[in-house]
């Protein structure tokens, strides 16, 4: 007697193929027929075609048109829908509001960027514009788009909506993640900024071949974006990461003081502190201390090298926990690799018996919003395929995108 199967497994088999047909899609990056589909994936062409026409049906794949240069009948090509779904990244800097909407491909399709209010009302409307306006420049309400994933310089509880060590935010982040999640309409993930700074490197820059690599990412403050095994890694609490609490050069204080921690030593605020303090030309700023040691001046000199002992510190207290294969040196003060690689690898060697290779970022500023854009475009696209391809009545977890 034939056995019969209940038409549970056999709707989660549609599923499953209909995934697989849209992955194969996406990931080809080019038009392509149901033929060089079925070579791609262990699925026959009647089961492809299957697949393709519920695509079709549900708009997130379209006909681009025949294939040209075979012989014989052309075939049909098929690409992902871009505009099936839309995706926004922001990254709320202590100066600048940067933005962006990308589709669901991962395309960047416009861009906003603006100055960042110190009040946190002012800062949630303008935030809140920012989207609007993106979203209305493809033609859809904000509600509309599928994912929204904002950067922020603090540490993002667990919730995804509490914020810790926000010194750099509006009456110091208290009440932002919570108020930002009223007011957005769409889905909405808060992240630390270092955090997809990293995710960014990983896809775009040096990280996009190494599974094991940490990003050194100094600016206003210093902060490490920790990818291990291929995945940013955020802790239990959301604090990995925050190396500015590391102990700085005074380890053990006297009763009473305050012991010393790294980010006494490092940054935007220290740089110009050191410019003033030894009578340096100019506004103090760090743009402009290397300016003056990119011209030879010794005292400038001195204060980059200062740096770049302070970044060594670091690098030798991070690497025998995590062993990374590579060190990315990234931020507005990081990136300057011209003045920083040699003397951080140098003074390493007085820290530390381990010296994993030291590059610094192509990224440049935008790093953190490549990376919010970047994983708000993943939800988005994986939330949008799930739906899809899940057949009538059944939706299934979303199956992981690499």
């Amino acid at each position: 007697m034939a056995q019969r199967y209940p038409a549970g497994p056999q709707r989660l088999l549609r599923l499953l193929n209909g995934r697989a047909v849209l992955e194969a899609i996406h990931r080809a990056g080019h038009p392509i027929t149901t033929t060089d589909l079925a070579g791609r994936i262990d699925l026959s062409r009647p089961t492809v075609a299957a697949a393709v026409s519920l695509l079709l049906e549900r708009g997130v794949i379209s006909e681009v048109g025949p294939e040209t240069g075979r012989k014989g009948p052309a075939p049909t090509l098929y690409e992902v829908n871009a505009d099936c779904a839309f995706a926004i990244g922001v990254d709320i800097g202590h100066k600048k509001i940067r933005a962006a909407i990308a589709d669901v491909t991962g395309h960047v399709r416009a861009r906003a960027e603006q100055e960042s209010p110190s009040d946190r009302d002012a800062l949630i409307e303008r935030v809140l514009a920012m989207c609007e306006d993106l979203a209305g420049r493809m033609g859809i309400a904000l509600e509309a788009v599928g994912q929204v994933v904002m950067g922020v310089p603090a540490v993002v509880g667990p919730d995804g909506r509490a914020l810790s060590y926000a010194e750099g935010l509006p009456d110091a982040g208290r009440g932002l993640g919570t108020a930002l999640g009223r007011v957005i309409p769409a889905p909405l993930i808060l992240e630390n900024d270092v955090n997809l700074a990293a995710l960014a490197e990983r896809r775009q820059g040096h990280g996009a071949e190494v599974d094991d690599f940490v990003l050194v990412s100094l600016g206003v403050g210093l902060g490490l974006g920790m990818v291990v095994d291929g995945r940013v890694r955020r802790g239990a609490t959301g604090v990995a990461g925050e190396a500015g609490y590391l102990p700085g050069h005074r380890m053990i204080a006297p009763p009473g003081q305050r012991r010393d921690l790294v980010q006494d030593y490092i940054g935007a605020r220290y740089i110009s502190a050191e410019a003033r303090r030894l009578g340096l030309p100019g506004d103090g700023t760090p743009r402009t201390v290397f300016e003056l040691a990119r011209g030879g001046d010794p005292t400038a000199t001195g204060i980059v090298d200062d740096t770049a002992r302070s970044i060594a510190h670091v690098i030798a207290c991070v690497v025998p926990l995590i062993d990374p294969a590579l060190i990315v040196l990234g931020g507005a003060i990081g990136g300057n690799g011209d003045l920083l690689l040699a003397p951080v690898a140098r003074h390493l060697t007085d820290f530390s018996i381990f010296q994993p290779r030291i590059v610094a970022s192509d990224l440049g500023p935008g790093a953190e919003l490549i990376g919010a854009t970047t994983m708000a475009s993943d939800l988005a696209r994986e939330s949008t395929y799930a739906a899809a391809t899940a057949p009538s009545g059944l939706m299934e977890a979303p199956l992981s995108l690499s």
